[in-house]
């Protein structure tokens, strides 16, 4: 009966280490200089993989860095094409052509009491 034994340790610990590689990857993805285009959509890939398997989300700032079609990286201006259109920010994979809205929040003008336009490094962010 010791594989039981291991085999609970390992089911406990295996989202947690999930999370901590998808953490990992993630903060790869954000660098954004990466020069290889190649090694950003293997990192999307793995993201997405690790995700499929083990049942873990990322969150919703990461979750924009890569297209779900074709699962690549999409960084903008070298993968992707962002427009802004009716309260939406729309994102177009240049690889698939699949766009992804995004909603301008309210949210976003409350924080910037002034009044003043939403720069593009805002929209990046998201």
């Amino acid at each position: 009966m010791p594989n039981s034994k291991i085999k609970k340790r390992y089911f406990k610990n295996r989202k947690k280490n999930a999370s901590k590689a998808m953490l990992f990857l993630s903060n790869i993805l954000n660098e954004r200089n990466l020069t290889n285009d190649t090694l950003a959509d293997s990192v999307a890939k793995s993201i997405m993989r690790l995700g499929k398997k083990h049942g873990i989300r990322t969150k919703k700032d990461k979750y924009n860095n890569f297209c779900r079609t074709c699962q690549s990286s999409l960084i903008p201006g070298k993968s992707c094409r962002v427009r802004i259109s009716n309260g939406f920010i729309l994102n177009t994979c240049m690889t698939c052509q699949r766009i992804y809205r995004f909603r301008l929040d309210n949210q976003d003008s409350e924080e910037n009491n002034d009044e003043s336009p939403i720069t593009y490094n805002q929209i990046c962010k998201k």
